[in-house]
């Protein structure tokens, strides 16, 4: 798809047309029935090691969504969370203050733009890399509450295989698994796959190979992912695009700003108007489950 026909499919900062498998945008109405209400769709940005562009990706996929739906930006990083630096913001409170109690989740979330807010992670807490069953029951619960605000919540995951971040990723709506064509970031993607199907056999995340020369080497390491997924995993995550390697990225975070905001015609950028698109259509394909309440149930707080 062509970047024009992308920027007027998302309209960046303008109206918010209907998107591929979505409905318009409606006001929630929550009924007697919490559960029964529509939550916002999920989609849990990850990868196997760190330097894979991992939070860009995010930063940029949310700020293409918001003008589809009111989006939060969730840094579950948690301890060395960086999502705030990309959006240019220094949120009052982070999660860190909500983990030990200080503040309930949704005074934390913060605003960076019409429509797009963002919950920090918080930067320096060693303790929130593992935090216990207790603790990660006190997000999912405030996210249960807080989603319902929300048409969309996009998750970026810290890099690696812990249990929380797997626990996280299980209860999302979309896995969108990001590497690029370097055999060790090829590996760890791999192997976080495959953990993710230990924890949830029905998964089956997106695939994107960011900083590629070429097309063709980004499908060299798409299928080289497919094969041996497919041979020791019986499933294979699908593999929806490419993003270039540019020099864009770099100056982004230098300017704290999403590439697609910075330079908006850079090839990087899109590719990426590429990518929310397709990640759009793959979150329509289901009603959403609620990740609040799905993050509970994973860590064996579940109230349903």
């Amino acid at each position: 798809m062509r970047w024009e026909q992308a920027r007027r499919l998302l309209r960046i900062g303008r109206e918010r047309p209907t998107a591929p498998g979505l409905g318009p945008t409606a006001d929630v109405v929550v009924g007697p029935d919490p559960h029964a209400a529509v939550r916002a769709a999920s989609a849990c940005v990850a990868s196997g090691k760190g330097g894979t562009g991992k939070s860009v990706v995010s930063a940029s996929l949310a700020t293409l969504l918001a003008p589809r739906g009111r989006t939060l930006l969730f840094d579950a990083d948690l301890g060395v969370g960086n999502a705030h630096i990309l959006q240019d913001v220094s949120p009052e409170h982070t999660l860190a203050d909500v983990v030990d109690g200080s503040f309930d989740l949704a005074v934390a979330a913060a605003p960076c733009r019409p429509q797009l807010d963002l919950l920090a992670g918080g930067s320096g807490f060693a303790r929130l890399a593992s935090l216990s069953a207790r603790e990660l029951n006190i997000i999912g619960s405030g996210l249960e509450r807080l989603e319902l605000e929300y048409r969309h919540l996009i998750i970026d995951s810290a890099a690696g295989i812990s249990n929380q971040t797997i626990s996280f990723a299980a209860a999302a709506d979309v896995v969108l698994l990001v590497t690029t064509p370097d055999v060790t970031a090829l590996t760890d993607v791999y192997a976080f796959f495959k953990v993710l199907l230990q924890r949830r056999p029905t998964s089956l995340p997106l695939l994107v190979i960011n900083r590629v020369e070429s097309e063709d080497e980004a499908r060299s390491a798409a299928n080289r992912i497919a094969s041996v997924s497919k041979k020791f995993l019986g499933r294979e995550p699908r593999y929806v695009g490419f993003l270039p390697e540019d020099r864009a990225a770099f100056r982004s975070v230098q300017q704290r700003r999403p590439v697609v905001i910075s330079e908006p015609h850079s090839a990087l950028a899109h590719a990426l108007g590429d990518l929310a698109l397709a990640l759009l259509r793959e979150m329509g394909r289901n009603h959403p489950h609620g990740f609040g309440r799905t993050l509970m149930r994973h860590v064996g707080y579940s109230r349903v």
